[in-house]
């Protein structure tokens, strides 16, 4: 038994049955969402996978093991551990890696030997080989291109030829080397989750609102009943809500695959009616919605500022473009893209400027100025990790050929783009969201394209890959999810954690890899998207030629975003009752945020309502029916993601041919 009451017997019997469902999820997630192109099952926030695996654990599988004896069950702290796991595994096979890598890796080699330009710039920019499975061009004794055949990547991109083997031998050295860089990236995530979440969650009080669907499923440990299932299960609203949510969500599947079933709108379009009003030039946001329970029920845990502030800002910029469209001539919509990145440069630094006290002390226990307790011990590990993944992102870049200041500032912006996504979930819990509105393209933007070279623009496409796209399941959130799972865990276990989270990444980081290549090496119609390619280097044939200006429009947009967010976060600290924050702003002229304002809207009228007319005893009362609209959501894309492998696998048809119910589509 160690000082946290945790015996070495139950946290061994926790990580064997974690792993086995970190391998189920390595494996069957790339095949469910890639080969058979259906519903994606590891692609946010609440990884539906994750969610599966859970309820087997818990509805299934302990009061199997109750009947062995209850000393045989898992209990909550063991569960709380295996969901810190799965959420860690769900990072890897695909929107948050393996969706993009190793497919970049061989289109960039492609690319390469293919387009006229981007082989002469290739040629003369001295990239290491050993990033990549093919040769690159090189320059003949005359001067000219090089180019070589490219068949390890093109058969991956395609299918294997008849009679040819996986070349295995070709992938060792790129996944090795790139390797080094994502594990880099996950040490410095997982560094800076276990730094801010002390800080987050004690001193700053954040609500984390997702964290209340997992410590629902793996129990309560402020519950004073001891039963063998976490209190959850035994409210009767949640199985109301549950079932309700669920047999909605039925009704519109069986739709989809008999048309013999009613469906139940919850989807309406309103474009059509605009064609003779100044609507006709409104956003999506005004011309079609869908509801999402999850949505609504993550919303009702949401603090009102935050769920006011998105849909405020919404349907304000939806009516601010619609005005421009309609009635000034030279109107550019993208401005707001623009402030949105100013504005999410002033969260991260409201972020670290509130959070200055807590990095001073985990800057001194690193350097065993912090005395030597448990929560000193924690935060000096987790500054060290934060700093070996920092700084092997540095010199990753700088070997692969980037000057050492843009592999600097490419750091840092690796760090913020991860601070802002990880405070983001914190603070609004949204379950599916990434963002593009602040890239390592935007911050090398700030500088002249001559100061660069062709191995700089190289990386801010696969740095496009690996952290902006890769936002849509960053690791920075699901680690900081993943270290709040358990609610009475002790620094210690904490520290634990970090250390044993990166150990896991990078056993996935091996297998689903493995997964993947076999996988892109099977068949044609896998549906994988590189998101990038090796066309970025294109630029710098034109680099003599390019102007450079500093004060252009955009940077002025910048600023007022810049303001404007700090402006206001500086209110909602000075006045508890202040009511917009900036965060909102990120939703606007954006396709998540033309999804998802309404659902977020009407959570927070229902909760309103709810603590308005009835008080704070009502609120409470009704968080299980909120939890149970959660989970009915849930439970019904799990149940139609597995309909159709279930038809692939008896009928044998092509599974291309099978019908889809999906509520969402990642693009």
């Amino acid at each position: 038994m160690d000082k946290d009451g945790f015996s070495f017997k139950r946290v061994l019997v926790a990580a064997i049955v974690g792993l086995i469902g970190c391998i189920a999820i390595w494996v069957a997630v790339p095949y469910n969402n890639f080969y058979l192109d259906n519903t994606y099952l590891s692609d946010s926030f609440l990884p539906e996978g994750v969610i599966a695996l859970l309820l087997i654990l818990v509805l299934a599988v302990n009061p199997l093991l109750k009947l062995l004896g209850k000393r045989f069950t898992l209990d909550r702290r063991q569960m709380a551990l295996i969901c810190s796991m799965l959420l860690l595994a769900a990072i890897i096979p695909s929107n948050g890696l393996m969706r993009m890598f190793p497919r970049f890796v061989a289109q960039m080699t492609v690319d390469f030997n293919t387009g006229v330009t981007t082989s002469q710039v290739a040629a003369d920019a001295g990239f290491r080989q050993s990033l990549f499975p093919d040769p690159l061009p090189t320059r003949n004794e005359d001067g000219s291109v090089k180019t070589y055949d490219t068949p390890v990547s093109d058969q991956f991109i395609d299918e294997l030829e008849e009679g040819e083997t996986i070349p295995w031998r070709a992938w060792i050295k790129p996944f090795a080397s790139w390797g080094v860089l994502i594990m880099a990236l996950w040490a410095m995530m997982m560094g800076l989750s276990s730094i801010v979440y002390p800080q987050w969650k004690e001193n700053e009080r954040l609500p984390f609102p997702l964290l209340n669907v997992y410590q629902a499923i793996t129990g309560d440990p402020d519950a004073t009943e001891k039963r063998l299932l976490p209190e959850i299960f035994y409210s009767k609203s949640f199985w109301i809500a549950t079932t309700i949510v669920f047999i909605i969500h039925a009704f519109r599947g069986l739709n989809v695959f008999t048309n013999a079933f009613p469906s139940f709108p919850l989807k309406w379009e309103l474009g059509q009616y605009y064609t003779d009003s100044i609507l006709r030039y409104s956003t999506a946001s005004f011309k079609w919605q869908i509801i999402f329970f999850s949505v609504v029920g993550v919303t009702y845990f949401m603090p009102n500022r935050y769920s006011v502030s998105i849909w405020v800002w919404v349907f304000v910029y939806s009516w601010y473009i619609t005005l421009g469209r309609a009635y000034i001539p030279a109107y550019h919509e993208g401005q707001c893209d623009q402030q949105s990145f100013g504005v999410l440069l002033s969260i991260a630094i409201w972020t670290l400027w509130l959070g200055r006290a807590h990095w001073a002390k985990v800057g001194r226990a690193m350097f065993g100025k912090a005395g030597n307790d448990a929560e000193a011990r924690r935060n000096s590990i987790a500054g060290w990790i934060f700093v070996l993944g920092f700084t092997g992102i540095i010199f990753w870049l700088y070997w692969a050929g980037c000057p050492l200041w843009w592999s600097v500032v490419a750091g840092v912006g690796c760090a913020i783009i991860s601070l802002i996504m990880a405070r983001i979930i914190a603070e609004t819990g949204i379950p599916a969201l990434w963002t593009g509105r602040i890239t390592i393209q935007h911050i090398t933007s700030f500088f002249p394209l001559q100061w660069t070279s062709p191995a700089v623009l190289l990386m801010t496409g696969a740095l496009y890959a690996l952290v902006t796209r890769a936002t849509a399941v960053s690791a920075a959130v699901l680690s900081t999810l993943a270290i709040g799972a358990d609610k009475k865990a002790s620094p210690r276990h904490q520290g634990r954690l970090a250390v044993g989270g990166l150990l896991l990444l990078l056993i996935g980081f091996m297998v689903c890899g493995a997964v993947h290549v076999k996988m892109g090496y099977s068949s044609a119609e896998v549906s994988t998207n590189p998101k990038t390619g090796g066309g970025h280097i294109d630029k710098w044939a034109r680099a003599d030629d390019a102007k450079y200006e500093f004060f252009t429009q955009e940077r002025g947009h910048q600023a007022v975003g810049m303001g404007m967010g700090m402006g206001l976060l500086w209110a909602c600290s000075r006045f508890p009752a202040w009511p917009i924050h900036p965060i909102g702003i990120l939703f606007c002229r954006y396709s998540l945020g033309h999804l998802l304002w309404f659902s977020v809207f009407l959570g927070w009228l229902i909760k309103a309502g709810i603590t308005n007319l009835f008080g704070g005893g009502a609120y409470r009362r009704a968080r299980p029916f909120f939890l149970g609209l959660i989970m009915g959501e849930l439970l019904a894309v799990i149940v139609w993601a597995l309909v159709p492998v279930a038809i692939v696998l008896v009928t044998g048809v092509d599974a291309a041919d099978v019908p889809r119910y999906m509520l969402m589509r990642y693009p």
